[in-house]
């Protein structure tokens, strides 16, 4: 058993994310707390979700969403749900009040928008229910046409004091987690990729050691052929609907083959079709919906990504992300790289998308080497840690919150004392 995050108490296996109760911004709606202990009990239970789709109309329009995207389909139909359950209303009832009377609807949002602006709702939850509502409506022609207005609608106030990690704080990230995380990190932070890549929502795909070309299996080790080694995002994976392919740093490759290799020496056979983040091996049952699969949900590795962080850093995982883009915003002011280069390797679509996907995903050779130099000039600004010292990275103490205390003797640090201020003071 470990600990979900140094906040919540709760508790649960490594793997097993599906048996744990969620609030509305979790992946799954439940009816109760209670813990169900036999097999007969899980199988009798119901979800919210579960209820929900039980209706062929809410079943109809959850799959015409999923098609597009699942991840876009699973949050609307909980933001429905919600929705309802708060205003003490079913779905079919809200379909039918919008054919009898579409400005009863139209007030039914407007009053919804002012009850949570008071409860203080971050601006982007109140548009998702406002949206997931919309496009229930609208699955049976059913038009809100009065404009509903949002206060700073497109603020984002928990993101508003994040910033993008320096080489201190990289390589102090990098030194805690674990072979796992830390090639997770890495192929966030020195590729690029977004989580969902690594593993789908509902760890159904996700990125295969077949996708990293330059990846070779000799004599039992594994090794890359050439650095930056290549990695291709196939279309499935990519949230902008098209095949593309990116790089990893040099540091960023060691990380994924110390983490390959302790796979191997647990007795693991790697094969093309290996899941390059997989589960642990002593966790392949009690996954929930997810046993059996060999890959991870993309919650699951952002979970990963979070638990390294935590209590030291309060980032989000995807954070990495947005310091692989800074990062090779500076190469490029730097001249190191094109801009074009950047974008692609972002997974956005440009100039060099359109020639790619109108090219059946056929660089010229020329163009392919070129990205690859450039990525190779660039790279020394994504593995900042190379440059920061040991005694930096690990410092001997530390003043730490009440709150942390607990997690960092848990990772084998001492107790020293209590501040006045009453902070506490640790060692290594």
């Amino acid at each position: 058993m470990q600990r979900v995050n140094t906040t919540d108490s709760l508790t649960i296996p490594d793997e097993d994310r599906n048996e744990v109760m969620r609030s509305d911004v979790g992946k799954k709606l439940t009816y109760d707390t209670e813990e169900t202990t036999s097999t007969k009990q899980k199988q009798d239970k119901h979800t919210k979700k579960d209820n929900l789709l039980s209706n062929r109309d809410i079943r109809r329009w959850y799959d015409n969403l999923a098609r597009s995207s699942l991840v876009t389909a699973e949050v609307r139909l909980r933001k429905l749900g919600k929705f309802c359950e708060n205003n003490k209303i079913t779905p079919m009832e809200l379909v039918e009040l919008g054919h009898k009377d579409p400005k009863a609807i139209a007030n039914l949002l407007d009053d919804t928008i002012t009850t949570m602006e008071k409860n203080r709702n971050a601006p982007q939850y109140i548009k998702a229910i406002i949206t997931s509502v919309k496009s229930w409506l609208a699955h049976h022609d059913i038009e809100v046409r009065r404009r509903m207005r949002i206060t700073d609608v497109d603020s984002t106030p928990t993101l508003a004091s994040e910033q993008v990690p320096n080489a201190i704080e990289l390589a102090e990230l990098l030194t805690r987690a674990d072979l796992r995380a830390s090639a997770i990190m890495s192929l966030i932070g020195k590729a690029g990729l977004r989580p969902e890549v690594l593993g789908t929502f509902d760890a159904t795909d996700g990125l295969m050691l077949k996708d990293l070309p330059d990846l070779e299996i000799v004599e039992g080790v594994a090794r890359f052929s050439k650095v930056p080694a290549r990695i291709t995002v196939r279309k499935t994976l990519s949230k902008a609907g098209h095949s593309y392919f990116t790089f990893i740093t040099e540091n960023g490759a060691k990380k994924i083959l110390a983490y390959l290799n302790e796979r191997v020496m647990e007795g693991e056979v790697l094969t093309p079709e290996s899941s390059l983040i997989t589960p642990l091996r002593k966790y392949e049952v009690f996954r929930g919906k997810n046993t059996g699969s060999k890959f991870l949900s993309t919650a699951r590795i952002g979970s990963d990504v979070r638990d390294a962080m935590r209590p030291r850093f309060k980032w989000r995982p995807y954070v990495l992300r947005a310091y692989f883009d800074t990062q090779l915003l500076i190469a490029e002011s730097r001249g190191k790289i094109a801009h074009d280069f950047r974008v692609f390797f972002m997974g956005h679509t440009g100039s060099i998308e359109a020639k790619y996907t109108t090219n059946k995903s056929i660089l010229p050779t020329e163009l392919i080497t070129e990205m690859h130099e450039a990525f190779k000039r660039s790279q020394e600004l994504l593995d900042l840690e190379k440059e920061v010292p040991e005694d930096v990275i690990a410092p001997k103490q530390m003043v730490v919150t009440p709150e942390e205390t607990e997690q960092f003797l848990k990772d084998g640090w001492q107790f020293l004392g209590t501040l006045p201020n009453g902070k506490v003071v640790v060692k290594r």
